[in-house]
């Protein structure tokens, strides 16, 4: 399942670094199912990180993307 993370400050790159880690934990936890970061949406720039390429300014990006489900908590 691809997710889409909504800010990285302290609580979206942490959220980011959790879905990483525990790769092989979560498929136990969600019935078989892998979750994969396919966009990380923050204002700022953070050339050096490792997700750059994931990054995105513009919300519509991934409201308009087909594999991202959004819900409600």
């Amino acid at each position: 399942m691809k997710v889409a993370v909504m800010g990285y400050g302290t609580v979206g790159s942490g959220v980011v670094e959790v879905i990483e880690h525990h790769s092989d934990i979560i498929p136990k936890r969600t019935g078989g199912k892998t979750l994969e970061i396919s966009h990380i949406l923050d204002l700022r720039d953070f050339p050096n990180d490792p997700h750059k390429d994931l990054f995105t300014k513009d919300f519509n990006d991934i409201l308009n993307l087909s594999l991202i489900h959004i819900s409600e908590p």
